[in-house]
């Protein structure tokens, strides 16, 4: 599985290899941005003889039927049989961001983006239905079937509630890329990605003698939330905890959400490492504080020491992928 993002040290990079999956990962920009990395990872990872190879873009990406997917088709087609392509959507974000059901927290150009990775998507896979009334996730997924014409899935990885039907239409030999995006405008697209601050940030721990990573996560998760609560929202806000041999992990996907917490409570390290991948609508300055701040501050709480190790904090650049075919590959 290739993974995706701005920035290196990805949470879900180190929890899919601590599990023994092959995973590469294309970081410094979108896989649009990235083409030749995105290649090389592929490659790799076919390399361990895979049936299948995952490929997740960063969450704030778009345009990828026209510059990823038909660049694959053009260049790789004795290689590769490409899927139809799916596009995650959280019920919450489907709701603020495409609906307008509720009051916006990002700005519209942050919608924009939302509206059209739906746009050019094959499927689209309505996330974390377990989060809310079957009833609301049914409503959501019609009305998002009626707006953009596609199958809607309602799924819960949690559960495994419609992951079996992706997966057979993954399989299947429907079309791949082929509601290509006409009309975007990339200065929009660009102002959205540049509207959230991203931070990843690693660090090493160490208990006195032992932590509880499960814990510190949560420590950390609520600290972070503290410093955005009323100023900023937060896309998502990752945490793992552990090594090679496993992970603690939380996640946040907005502010006033439930964060979801994966890990036993019992566990005890005496060290381990922590990895935090940050998207939230804050200053990059700002940002890194908060997040180092909620570090020091949940460890301690803990009875452990953080030292930092790595820490970037900024805003994408303009995105201007090397390819962008605006026609239907066959």
């Amino acid at each position: 599985m290739p993974a995706n993002d701005q920035a290196a040290n990805l949470v879900d990079s180190a929890s899919l290899r601590s599990s023994g999956s092959p995973v590469g990962e294309v970081a410094g920009g979108c896989f649009c941005c990235r083409f030749s990395d995105l290649v090389d990872s592929i490659q790799m990872v076919l390399g361990c003889d895979p049936d299948i190879v995952l490929c997740e873009s960063v969450g704030s990406c778009t345009d990828l039927a026209a510059t990823v997917i038909n660049p694959l088709r053009l260049f790789y087609r004795e290689i590769l049989t490409l899927a139809p392509f799916t596009a995650v959507v959280d019920p919450h974000r489907a709701k603020e961001c495409v609906l307008g059901e509720s009051a916006p927290t990002f700005p519209e150009e942050v919608a924009y983006i939302y509206r059209k990775q739906l746009e050019e998507a094959d499927l689209i896979a309505l996330a974390k239905v377990d989060t809310i009334p079957a009833d609301e996730a049914d409503r959501i997924g019609r009305s998002l079937e009626q707006r953009f014409g596609r199958p809607v899935l309602r799924c819960s990885p949690l559960r495994g509630d419609g992951i079996a039907d992706w997966a057979d239409r993954l399989l299947s030999a429907a079309p791949s890329g082929s509601h290509l995006l006409a009309d975007i405008d990339y200065d929009t697209y660009a102002r959205g990605e540049a509207a959230l601050g991203w931070l990843n940030m690693t660090a090493e721990v160490t208990g006195a003698p032992t932590f509880e990573p499960l814990s510190l996560a949560r420590g950390v998760i609520e600290e972070m939330r503290s410093s955005c609560a009323g100023s900023a929202e937060i896309a998502h806000l990752k945490v793992a905890i552990g090594s090679g041999a496993g992970y603690t992990r939380a996640n946040l996907a907005g502010t006033d959400l439930l964060a979801d917490v994966q890990g036993a409570e019992d566990s005890r390290l005496s060290e381990g490492t922590m990895i935090v991948n940050a998207r939230i609508a804050m200053d990059p300055g700002l940002l890194q504080e908060a997040a180092e701040h909620a570090l020091q501050s949940a460890a301690s709480r803990s009875r452990a020491r953080a030292s930092v190790t790595a820490i970037r904090s900024f805003r994408p650049g303009y995105p201007r992928p090397p390819y962008r075919v605006q026609e239907v590959v066959a």
